[in-house]
């Protein structure tokens, strides 16, 4: 009966953590360039239950006799990001870029990096490009780029061009997914420096969330019925004991 309870408990927590993740999927469906979150779900390992018998020797040998299994439950055993590219939506914005590969590199007022895929830009009051919260876009030597007054021209690696001179050229690194660690809806930190490579950089273009609204709804109905369902177990099994604790004892009376 413990094992039941145990069962249901991890099984309820293993959804509501499930629940939550989807539910940030679905509130980001429309962020620029956001990643959506997956959940891996597994059993906890059997725990072999061992009958342990003496032999009548020398040595203190024993000898093990497997009696059974229980099963633990599920739980949620990691969440991971996926990657893939979302749909590129045309914006007609001369600042706004999208990447067919890698991440901006951006940086706070107080130096922390970031890397994201959210590539909608503007010229702040010193003519720094910088995002929609006033981070700085950097190039390829890791310094601000700064815009004068006049129309931009980007190129797909990056280079961006006034008057048909180059003025920067716009930093694009890739990583490996393990290399990535999630800080925010739509950034990125890395203790690696990231490989440069030629992005693919669209001018006129952002990256759509790759939520895909229709299966994490999907997925949240189906995350609730189980819990629901766990909770109606849960509170069974409690009934049960309740009554065994309760009533049971008094045959012995």
């Amino acid at each position: 009966m413990i094992k039941g309870i145990y069962a249901s408990f991890t099984s309820l927590e293993a959804a509501w953590k499930y629940q939550d993740m989807l539910s940030n999927n679905i509130s980001n469906a429309s962020t620029t360039g956001f990643k959506r979150e997956v959940a891996a779900q597994q059993s906890f390992a059997d725990i072999l239950l061992s009958q342990q018998t003496p032999l009548p020797a020398p040595l203190p040998s024993r000898i093990q006799a497997v009696v059974g299994q229980i099963g633990t439950g599920t739980f949620v055993a990691d969440f991971s990001t996926d990657f893939a590219q979302g749909s590129l939506q045309a914006t007609g914005n001369e600042l706004d870029f999208a990447l067919n590969q890698g991440f901006f590199q951006i940086e706070t007022p107080d130096g922390t990096r970031f890397y994201t895929r959210d590539g909608h830009f503007l010229r702040d009051a010193a003519g720094d490009m910088v995002d929609s919260h006033g981070n700085y876009l950097l190039d390829v030597n890791g310094q601000h780029i700064t815009l004068p007054p006049g129309t931009v021209a980007a190129q797909s690696d990056g280079t961006l061009s006034m008057a048909g001179q180059p003025v920067a050229q716009v930093a694009v690194l890739d990583f490996s997914p393990s290399q990535l660690t999630r800080a925010g809806e739509g950034y990125f930190t890395s203790t690696e420096p990231g490989i440069p490579v030629d992005g693919g950089m669209r001018q006129g273009y952002l990256e759509g969330s790759n939520t895909n609204i229709v299966e994490e709804m999907t997925s949240l109905v189906a995350v609730q019925r189980v819990f629901q369902a766990n909770q109606t177990v849960l509170a069974t099994l409690d009934q049960t004991l309740n009554t065994a604790t309760t009533q049971l004892g008094t045959f012995g009376a």
